[in-house]
């Protein structure tokens, strides 16, 4: 357990000397702040850019506060998960090629603790950037907008954070196993947009797949519609503890 907490704080010092807490937050409040601003001031822009005839009226539907914040989501599901993947595609790699990992390794802390370090790690830097990016975009759908359903808005935030964290775990494990960490991102991406596309085109039969936590957060707030969701976070609960697995196996096959 010391060794682990030792880990962790190694971890949260390469972090802040990385600005991987600063640089990600940011990514996540820029998206937040950008759907509720553009969803309110649109025609306005539209209007200022355009070369539209004189006394041309630009009227635009403003959209409901539950999909302000649905629209808001899948930004973060596109950039915001690029960023994560990029933010911890070399996490074991990088360490595995300089030989920091084998030194680390060589003293009595196990491997799983070494990746349960990078986890935890996952965990508070999504935490922190995706609360931040959310609060953002939900506290200017009040101002500019109007007030989402509470529960509706809660519940569909913890599910996307699931949706991110599994996608963050994904990259974690072929961190551990690929040299490359461009290669690492390119299969978490893929992971991700695959898992995506085969949820979507067999929505009934392929409901219980991890992308149904994105999903189905992004279609309660857009639509007001919750479909199955507990088949997507059994899955996704149990792929994380595979991939956790994973990731120290390749772990070990590296340094022996």
């Amino acid at each position: 357990m010391n060794g682990f907490r030792i880990l962790l704080h190694k971890e949260w010092r390469e972090a802040v000397r990385t600005a991987k807490l600063i640089w990600l937050p940011a990514v996540f409040v820029l998206l937040g702040l950008l759907q509720p601003i553009s969803a309110k001031f649109m025609p306005e822009i539209i209007a200022s850019a355009g070369n539209l005839p004189e006394g041309a009226i630009i009227q635009l539907p403003i959209p409901k506060p539950g999909e302000v914040l649905g629209q808001a989501l899948g930004n973060f599901g596109l950039i915001g998960l690029l960023a994560i993947c990029l933010a911890f595609m070399g996490t074991i790699s990088s360490e595995r090629r300089s030989g920091t990992a084998a030194w680390i390794l060589v003293k009595p802390v196990s491997p799983f603790a070494y990746v349960a370090s990078k986890w935890v790690m996952l965990i508070i830097t999504v935490g922190l950037s995706f609360g931040l990016g959310y609060g953002g975009a939900w506290y200017y759908t009040n101002l500019l907008i109007g007030y989402p359903n509470v529960g509706d808005a809660l519940f569909s935030a913890l599910l996307y954070y699931c949706w991110l964290v599994f996608v963050g775990t994904i990259a974690i494990a072929a961190s551990a196993w690929l040299r490359s960490p461009a290669a690492a991102a390119f299969v978490a991406i893929g992971s991700a947009t695959l898992m995506q596309l085969i949820r979507g085109l067999f929505e009934r039969d392929l409901s219980w797949l991890p992308s149904g936590l994105g999903m189905e957060a992004v279609s309660r707030l857009t639509m007001g519609d919750f479909s199955s969701w507990i088949g997507s976070a059994l899955t996704a609960a149990a792929s994380i503890i595979l991939l956790m697995i994973v990731a120290v196996r390749g772990l070990r096959r590296s340094i022996e």
